[in-house]
C-alpha cells in the first residue's frame, strides 16, 4: 500500500492533475497537485432501521479516510452540502442524464455520489436471540468534470456482510449508537468502518489512476 501510494503521488507530481493556482480560489490554500473532489452526502434508499443519521455517519467516515491520505483535496462538508442540496433536489446522480453536473459543481474536478441501497440484519437461526448477518450495499459513482462533458470513471457496487452477535443488534441490550464512545469498537461500528474503508480506497485509487492516465 505504501509503495502504491508513493508511486501514484510521484506520477501525479510529474504528469497528472497540475493546475495554475491563479485559475480558481479553491486552489489558493492547497497543494496544486491534488485533484479537487466533492464527496456528496450518502443517499439512503435502504430501510435501515437505524435511530441516528446513518448518512452523516458514513459520509463522515469516508471523507475522513480520503482526507487522511492527503492525496485528494476534499472540499469542505458544508460547501458540498450546499451544492448537493441544489443539485439533488432536481436531478438523479444515478440516472442516464448527467449533463447537469458541471453546472452544479463548478470548479470541481471529480464528484462522488453514494447510495446505501441495503442495510439489513438477517437472523442466522430461528432462535429468539439469534445473531444476525448484517448485509450492506452501496452504489458508487465517480465523475470526472474536467472536460466539457462529465465522464464517469467509477461505477460499481460495494457489498459486504458482517456477523453481529444478538446483543449488539438493533434489538439487543448492548446496541450503541454513533456518537457513543464505545460505538467505534462495537460490531456495528467496526462493520461500518470496514465498509467505508473499502469505498474510500476504491474512490481514491480510481481518481488518482484516472488523473494520471488522462493528465
Amino acid at each position: 500500500m505504501f509503495w502504491r501510494s508513493l508511486c501514484i503521488t510521484t506520477t501525479l507530481i510529474l504528469t497528472g492533475c497540475l493546475h495554475d493556482p491563479n485559475t480558481s480560489p479553491l486552489l489558493t490554500s492547497r497543494s496544486s497537485v491534488r485533484p479537487i473532489v466533492s464527496v456528496n452526502p450518502i443517499i439512503t434508499s435502504a430501510e435501515h432501521h437505524i435511530s441516528w443519521d446513518v448518512s452523516s455517519e458514513l459520509t463522515h467516515i469516508i471523507r475522513d479516510r480520503l482526507a487522511a491520505h492527503n492525496l485528494l483535496y476534499v472540499l469542505a462538508e458544508e460547501e458540498v452540502a450546499l451544492m448537493a442540496h441544489k443539485a439533488l433536489s432536481r436531478h438523479d446522480p444515478f440516472g442516464a442524464d448527467v449533463s447537469w453536473l458541471n453546472k452544479y459543481y463548478p470548479q470541481n474536478e471529480f464528484v462522488v455520489f453514494l447510495d446505501l441501497f441495503e442495510h439489513e440484519e438477517t437472523p442466522l437461526s430461528t432462535a429468539e436471540k439469534s445473531p444476525v448477518e448484517l448485509l450492506m450495499g452501496v452504489r458508487v459513482h465517480v465523475f470526472d468534470l474536467r472536460g466539457a462533458e462529465p465522464k464517469i470513471v467509477l461505477q460499481e457496487v460495494v457489498e459486504q456482510s458482517h456477523h453481529i452477535p444478538f446483543q449488539f443488534t438493533r434489538s439487543g441490550e448492548e446496541c450503541v449508537a454513533w456518537g457513543d464512545e464505545l460505538f467505534s469498537i462495537s460490531p456495528l461500528g467496526l462493520a461500518h468502518e470496514k465498509l467505508c474503508q473499502e469505498i474510500a480506497s476504491r474512490v481514491e485509487d480510481y481518481i488518482l489512476l484516472h488523473c494520471v492516465v488522462a493528465g
